[in-house]
Order: structure tokens, then sequence, then C-alpha cells
């Protein structure tokens, strides 16, 4: 920062970091949704699901049928002539630029989530969440930021002194340098102009190999800072390796000992010189490739720890819960049964004293949801619903699976039709979805929505199965079909007869008239004991309305009717029996 243009460094970091936080939930959403389309326009067969298949492309039954994109096959065959490019109709980028980065990218970061966050927590344990956030997420984050932002805006400056110096203009549109008219050949200046350029420390980025960029940058500012830097530079990237593999041994080395901190040395140092062995003979048996191939694995492997990622943050903040003691999580229940309770055998640690069916009957109750989860799912829907709901329920559910599975049958008969079949099991695992949500509103299990729509979504056998074994095992806490408003509504649609009238409230699930008290008298303030809660004077909810009652009580009292909203005064200054604010609404 001090050696080059230090305001152009600072500015550039402050213009770069509002430009992150500006794009970042862009970025994060983006799936070149247009460029992928263009996928089905081209000649050549595309391999994302269901745009392509083998198809008799040259209308000759003797030859082999070719893998081809559906759509560019029909309407060449329609048109007689092949599709336009749409790169050139509509200015789209590669459609395979996507796989090169963004999410992609972020699949190769996550694969390093599993030990990196094992090493963490290993080393910040005795810290408070605060602090691991700051110390080991925010801090290293923020010190990216810099060294990422100035060594790529010293970059941007040394690619337009080439440019400006050499006199090449770059293809802004493409994003492209001509490095033949800039003096280069073999990723090396061979002009002389270039070469004299490179002299002074000055090269062109884009034409140079990819290892040589780092150091190019370091080039301008004198042999000697060069050396220095360039030395400094080594170290990093050595601690970076070092500590890389340090940590993923001792991860691997934890988890091969049964989750032991202190593990034995010479365990130790068998991970981590078999670490080593195999990146050296993955890079001797097959160089870049071999890397690239390795790279691939690690990025295919990211997507399933994305998925449990989101796993462990839902945990995290039930944890985080429950250790606060919070009162929606302590005051709930929990399912008898777990998703994954088929990982421990169908046998899970769960408190003593709950009524839990034996393995035999857990596996009995999944292999039927396999087949008919309708069956299952209708011990849950009759602790639930009325036996008319129940049933519309469970055959709406037994329709839509028997008609998703007959549509998948008939795509090999019918084109298309397994498109139908995926809007039944869209509607099916929504009717799951449904009880779910009213199970455990019903058994007071802490939950969100959310999460019931995910796993219903990709593991239904599991959930009807787990809600079969819930209704024949617990009865419901709450009736759900009750209205807790129901007998308030009612004592509304009451003629009002006279001021003492009484307002029958629920009480454990049963309607009981209680006298009215006034909660609070708006004229001198004092609050008195009564069952009703106070509310705010508003149009709709403070005060009387104009009830044909209402006004009749004025008139019988010698006041003229008020306004909705407004107070109601006896002739002697006060408040009628009953009070301004009566908790009606």
């Amino acid at each position: 920062v001090y050696l080059d243009n230090t305001w152009y460094l600072l500015n550039s970091y402050v213009q770069s970091m509002g430009h992150y936080l500006q794009y970042v939930v862009m970025v994060g959403f983006q799936t070149d949704a247009f460029e992928q389309l263009s996928h089905e326009f081209v000649e050549k067969g595309s391999n994302l699901w269901d745009q392509a298949s083998f198809r008799d492309v040259d209308n000759n039954p003797e030859t082999p049928k070719t893998w081809a994109n559906d759509v560019y096959t029909d309407v060449t065959a329609a048109t007689g002539q092949p599709m336009a490019d749409p790169r050139e109709y509509y200015g789209s980028h590669n459609s395979a630029w996507i796989d090169w980065w963004t999410i992609f990218y972020w699949g190769w970061w996550v694969s390093w989530a599993p030990f990196v966050g094992i090493f963490i927590a290993t080393i910040s344990r005795g810290r408070t969440i605060r602090q691991v956030v700051f110390g080991a997420f925010l801090a290293p984050i923020i010190y990216s930021f810099f060294f990422l932002i100035v060594l790529g805006s010293l970059g941007i400056k040394m690619q337009r002194v080439a440019e400006l110096g050499l006199g090449v203009a770059p293809d802004v549109n493409k994003g492209m340098v001509n490095c033949t008219a800039m003096g280069y050949a073999g990723m090396a200046p061979v002009d002389a102009k270039a070469v004299a350029l490179a002299n002074i420390g000055y090269f062109s980025l884009a034409c140079r190999a990819h290892p040589d960029r780092l150091f190019d940058v370091l080039s301008p500012y004198g042999e000697g800072i060069f050396m220095f830097l360039g030395v400094i530079t080594l170290m990093g990237v050595v601690l970076y390796f070092v500590t890389s593999s340090d940590s993923g041994s001792f991860v691997d080395d934890t988890l091969s000992s049964g989750g032991m901190l202190h593990c034995p040395i010479p365990q130790r140092i068998y991970w981590a010189v078999t670490e080593g062995a195999c990146a050296c003979a993955l890079m001797y048996s097959g160089g870049s490739q071999a890397l690239k191939a390795l790279q691939a694995v690690s990025i295919i492997s990211g997507f399933p720890l994305t998925i449990g990622i989101c796993f462990m943050c839902a945990s995290l903040h039930r944890a985080c819960k429950y250790d606060l003691g919070e009162k929606d999580i302590m005051e709930s229940t929990r399912f008898i049964t777990g998703l994954f309770d088929w990982t421990e055998g169908f046998r899970p640690n769960m408190p003593a004293g709950l009524p839990l069916p034996d393995a035999g009957t857990r596996f009995g109750s999944l292999l039927i949801s396999w087949v008919a989860p309708f069956y299952t799912l209708h011990d849950m829907n009759v602790k639930l619903f009325s036996p008319a709901k129940a049933g519309l329920i469970t055959a709406t559910i037994a329709a839509m699976f028997v008609c998703w599975i007959g549509c998948m049958f008939g795509e090999l008969s019918n084109k298309n039709v397994s498109y139908i079949g995926w809007v039944c099991y869209t509607s099916m695992i929504s009717a799951i979805l449904y009880v779910r949500v009213k199970a455990r509103e019903a058994y007071n299990v802490y939950g969100y929505s959310l999460e019931d729509a995910f796993s219903c979504l990709v593991m239904w056998p599991f959930v009807c199965s787990q809600l079969s074994l819930q209704a024949k095992f617990v009865d419901p806490i709450f009736d759900i079909n009750i209205d807790p408003n129901a007998a308030l509504y009612a004592h509304l649609r009451k003629d009002f007869k006279s001021y003492d009238d009484k307002l029958p409230i629920q009480g454990n699930l049963q309607s009981a008239p209680i006298p009215m008290h006034m909660v609070s008298n708006p004229a001198n303030g004092v609050v008195q004991h009564g069952p009703m809660m106070m509310q705010p004077q508003n149009p709709m909810m403070g005060g009387y309305s104009p009830h044909p009652s209402m006004q009749g009580f004025a008139a019988q009292q010698g006041m003229a009717p008020q306004q909705m909203g407004a107070p109601i005064m006896m002739p002697g200054g006060g408040y009628p029996m009953g009070g301004q604010f009566n908790g009606y609404a």
C-alpha cells in the first residue's frame, strides 16, 4: 500500500467493498438462467436433465440414434435450417461460465468445512460464540478483503500500464486481450517494447502464466524490494500449506481415534505423511489433470455438505436457545421418533419414561410408508381431524401417490406424462406437509414450517412413519379443531339487553360465563382487577361501537349516542359498568 499509489488503493478498497456489499446477494442467487437456456439451442446434446434424448437425427432407422437436444432437433427439422447462435443474437456470455465460478467455486470452499470447522471448534474451546465469530470469522474476512483488493487493484493498474504503453486496446466487449499484438508469445514477452517494459517491472498479466502473475505484481518496486516481498510471499504460501495439512491431519487423527482431543503423536505423523504421499502420487502420475480431477471430486462433495451444514446451523440455533432457557423451546415437546433414527438402528438415545416403539415396529412402519404413505399417515389424520376430513386427506394423498407412480411408468409409452406425475407428487407432499404442521400444533412440538417442507419433500416416507407412530403411542396435547375465540364470537352475536350482561370465555376448553369488570378507568388512571385485556382506543376496537343496544343504553341514561371509539360518560361524569376498554376485540 505504501510502495504504490496509496490513495488509489484506499479508494479501490472502499469502492470494492461497496460493490461487494451491493452485489453479494444478487451473485448469491445468480444461476445464469438465460445462458443455461442456450444449451437447448445448440446441436450438441445437453447433459442437463430432460433437455436431450436419443433421437433419430438423420431419419434413418438403420443407423443408431444419437444424443441430441430435443428443441434443436425438432426446430431444425421443421424449418430445414439450423438454429442461430444465441450468443450472437443476445450477447450472452459462455453458458459454461457458471460451472467455473460462483456456485461451484463456493462448493470448493464448502468441501473444506468439515476439517476446518472441527479444527476451529477445537482451538476455540472455552470461548463464547461471539468471540469465535469475531476472532475466527470476521477478522480473517476483513483481512482477506484487504489482501485481495490490494493485489487485484495493483494487477489492474499493471495491465493498464502495459496496454497504454504498448498501444494495444483490449476488447472490452469480450474481455479479451490480443497477446500477439502486445508482443507476447508462449506467455512471455518477445517483442523489443514488451521486453523493455518487462525490464522495468511491468507485464501484460493477461498474457502471463497463472503462477507468474503474483510475482509480476511485485516487480515494479526494484530488485531488492522484489526479493524481500518474494521471500515473504513464499513463506506465506508454505505456512498456508503447512497449517492446512496440519489441521487436516489433526481432524483425521481425531476422527480415527473416536474423538480424542489428545491423540498419539505417531498416529498424527502417520496421517500427515499419508496425506503428503497421496498428494505427491497424484501430482506425479497425473500432473495438473489429476489435480483438476481431485478438485472436481471436492466440489461434488461440497453439495451434500451444504445440506448438512444447513442442518447443523438449525441444530446450533436450537442448542443456543436451549442453553439460554428460552420459553418457546423449554415448554415444547418433541416427536417420540426422529427422521434419522435409522442411522442408530432405530434405537435412539431418548429420555427415560417415553413410550417408544421397538425396532421391529419402526422398521415395519417405515417399510409400509414407502409403498403406502397414505395408510400410515391415516393414523395421524384420525387423531387430528374429524372423520370426514381425515378420510378426505387420506384419499387425496392416496390418489396423488397412485397417480404419481402411474405417470412415471406412463412416460415409457407417452412422452411428457411424467410431468403430470410430478404435479401429483407436489400435491401429495403439500398434503403431508399440512398434516405435519398441524401435528406440531397438536403435540406442541418445537419447529418451523420451512424445515417441515424440506423434510416432507425429500423424506416423506420417514415423515409418514414418524407421524403414524406418534399418533399410536401418544395422544395430542391440544385440540386444534377448537377455536379459542368461539365463545367470544357467539357472545358478540347476541343483543345486549343490559350493561350487566355476562361474557363467556374459555377456560380449559370449557365455556363459562363470568362478570365483566372495568380494566382501566381513562379518567383517573386507576387500574382495577378484571379478566379482560385492555385494548387501545381505535375506531374498531376502542370503546363501545354504535351497536343498537349500546345506543339504547346511552339513551336510557340520558346521554347522546357517541361516535365509534369515543368514551361513553355517565351523567355524573363516570363511566358505565364494563368500562371503555372492555377487551371485546
